[in-house]
C-alpha cells in the first residue's frame, strides 16, 4: 500500500466513522468549556481572550482527532495489514562479507619464543547450548513433543498439523524466550526449522542483516505480510561471504504476537517461496496429533569430519627442519588464541603458522620466508598490480590503501582487505574487496620476510603491530 492509498483509506475511514457534516468537534468542546463551573465563576470572558483561547485550542483538537483516527484505523483489519506491510525483517549490508563484532581491547599473555604451547586455558560458555537442553535436547538433536514444549513457555507455540512430502517431526527445544520446532527429511536431505518468539517490537528482533546482493521479497503468509530471502553466508573459501545460490530459504513474519523465522535447507521436499509461505500459513497453536511426536531416524554419515590440523600438521620444530631457518615466534599473544600447527610450502619456501581464537571469530596467521637473492619475496611487502587467475604473483589492487607503520625500530606496511573475490562467477569478475575482516602487516628483519595476518573484526591495527614487534 503506497502513500496515496494510505491517505485515501484514512480519509474514507474518517468520514465513515465521524462524518464532517454531523460533527463539529470545536463547537462541542467550546460548549463543554462554557459549561464548566470554574470558568463561569470568573465572569464574562472578553471576546479577545476567547478568540485567543480558541486559536490555542485548535491545534490540540486537530492532534486529538488525528490520534483517534489512527487508533481506530490500526485496530481494523485494514490497519493491521498496513502495519504488517511496513515492517521489515531483513536488511542488506553495505558489502557481501558477513558482519562481525567490533574490535575490542584484548588481554595479552607472555609467550616463550619457540614454544607453541596453547595460550588459552579457561573455556568460555558455549553460547550454542539450548537452555532446555536437559529436558528437550540440543539444537542438533531436539526431542520434545509439541505438547511438552508448549508447557515450558508462556507464549503460544505453533506447529504443522500436516507435514510436507516425506518429512517427519524431529522435536523441539530452545527456551524460555524462544522455541525452535524442527522437521527433517529421510537421509538428512532436507531441514525445516521454525523459530518462534514473543514479538516485543524491539529493533534487535528485526532487520537481520544480509549481504549486499541478497534479494529480499515480500510474501503473503495467510492474512499477514512477511519477507523472504534465499541464500546465506558461505565461508568455504575464506571469510563468510553472501551466496544467493546456497539452498537456504527463510521467511520471517509476525502473527498473533509471535515472531516467526522459517528456515528451509536442502531440496527435499522441493519447496519454493510460495509453497513455503502456503505451508507457513497452516501453522496452528491447536492440537497436531502424531505430527507433534518426534520420529527417530539414524543419520547416515556422508563424509569424515574436517580437521584443520590436517592442513597444519607440523610442529614448529618440524617446520624449521623442513624450511632450514629458525622461525620467529610471538613473545606476546592475546589470551584466547590456541596454537593449531604449521605447514611448509616447498614451492614458495614459506612457513605458515596458525593460531585460532577460542571464540571461533578470530584467527592469526604468521607467514615467514628467507628473502631470496633472486625472485620474489611474497611476504616482504605489498605489491600493486592486476589480478591474474593462477598467477604466482601475489598483488593487491591499484587503489588498495597501504599504510607505512613502525614496528619497533623497523618499518613495515599495513593493509586491510579480504583480497580478490569473484562476485559474478565470470573470469573477468574478479575485484578487490577492501572489507576490514582481514588485516595484514608485512616487513623484513634479519634476512626474513614476515607477514602477520589477522582474520576477524576483533583485531585492530595496533594489535597486529604489537604481535609483529614481539616476534623473537
Amino acid at each position: 500500500m503506497n502513500k496515496d492509498q494510505m491517505q485515501s483509506v484514512l480519509k474514507n475511514l474518517t468520514e465513515d466513522k465521524a462524518p464532517a457534516s454531523q460533527i463539529n468537534l470545536l463547537s462541542a468542546v467550546q460548549a463543554r468549556i462554557q459549561m464548566c463551573p470554574s470558568i463561569q465563576s470568573k465572569g464574562i470572558i472578553m471576546n479577545k481572550q476567547a478568540n485567543s483561547s480558541s486559536r490555542k485550542l485548535k491545534p490540540a483538537f486537530i492532534v486529538i482527532a488525528i490520534v483517534m483516527i489512527v487508533v481506530i484505523f490500526f485496530s481494523l483489519p485494514e490497519g493491521r495489514t498496513l502495519a504488517q506491510e511496513v515492517m521489515h525483517f531483513f536488511t542488506r549490508g553495505e558489502t557481501n562479507v558477513m558482519p562481525g563484532p567490533t574490535a575490542t581491547p584484548v588481554k595479552w599473555v607472555e609467550q616463550t619464543p619457540g614454544v607453541a604451547a596453547p595460550t588459552f586455558t579457561p573455556q568460555p560458555p558455549n553460547m550454542s547450548v539450548a537452555p532446555f537442553e536437559a529436558s528437550c535436547g540440543s539444537y542438533q538433536e531436539p526431542h520434545c513433543t509439541v505438547d511438552a514444549i508448549r508447557k515450558l513457555v508462556d507464549f503460544p507455540i505453533f506447529a504443522l498439523a500436516q507435514l510436507p512430502g516425506e518429512m517427519y517431526y524431529s522435536g523441539a527445544t530452545g527456551g524460555p524466550d524462544f522455541v525452535r520446532v524442527s522437521y527433517r527429511s529421510p537421509n538428512q536431505s532436507g531441514y525445516l526449522d521454525i523459530r518462534e518468539e514473543p514479538f516485543m517490537g524491539e529493533e534487535g528482533q528485526l532487520n537481520w542483516q544480509l549481504g549486499a546482493d541478497a534479494e529480499i521479497q515480500s510474501v503473503q503468509v495467510g492474512s499477514v505480510t512477511g519477507e523472504y530471502v534465499k541464500g546465506s553466508y558461505n565461508g568455504t573459501y575464506g571469510p563468510p561471504t553472501w551466496d544467493s545460490d546456497l539452498d537456504l530459504q527463510q521467511i520471517r513474519w509476525v502473527n498473533k504476537g509471535v515472531l516467526f523465522t522459517l528456515s528451509m535447507t536442502g531440496t527435499n521436499p522441493s519447496l519454493d517461496r510460495d509453497s513455503l509461505a502456503a505451508l507457513a500459513a497452516t501453522l496452528t497453536d491447536g492440537p497436531v496429533g502424531e505430527s507433534g511426536i518426534p520420529a527417530v531416524e539414524t543419520p547416515t554419515p556422508t563424509s569424515e569430519p574436517f580437521d584443520i590440523r590436517d592442513v597444519y600438521p607440523l610442529s614448529l620444530i618440524e617446520a624449521e627442519e623442513l624450511s632450514g631457518f629458525t622461525l620467529l615466534t610471538p613473545s606476546r599473544l592475546p589470551e584466547n588464541l590456541t596454537f593449531i600447527g604449521a605447514n611448509f610450502d616447498e614451492k614458495t619456501q614459506i612457513v605458515t603458522v596458525l593460531y585460532n581464537g577460542n571464540d571461533m571469530q578470530t584467527s592469526l596467521v604468521l607467514r615467514e620466508q628467507i628473502v631470496p637473492k633472486v625472485g620474489v619475496c611474497e611476504v616482504c611487502s605489498f605489491v600493486r598490480g592486476k589480478f591474474v587467475l593462477g598467477s604466482d604473483v601475489d598483488v593487491v589492487s591499484e587503489d588498495a590503501k597501504i599504510e607505512t607503520v613502525q614496528i619497533g625500530s623497523l618499518t613495515g606496511q599495513y593493509l586491510e582487505g579480504v583480497g580478490w573475490v569473484n562476485k559474478t562467477n565470470d573470469i573477468s569478475g574478479w575485484a578487490w574487496e577492501p572489507d576490514p575482516f582481514r588485516k595484514r602487516v608485512r616487513f623484513q628483519t634479519g634476512g626474513l620476510g614476515v607477514e602477520v595476518w589477522g582474520d576477524g573484526y576483533r583485531w585492530t591495527k595496533e594489535d597486529l603491530i604489537a604481535i609483529a614487534a614481539s616476534l623473537k
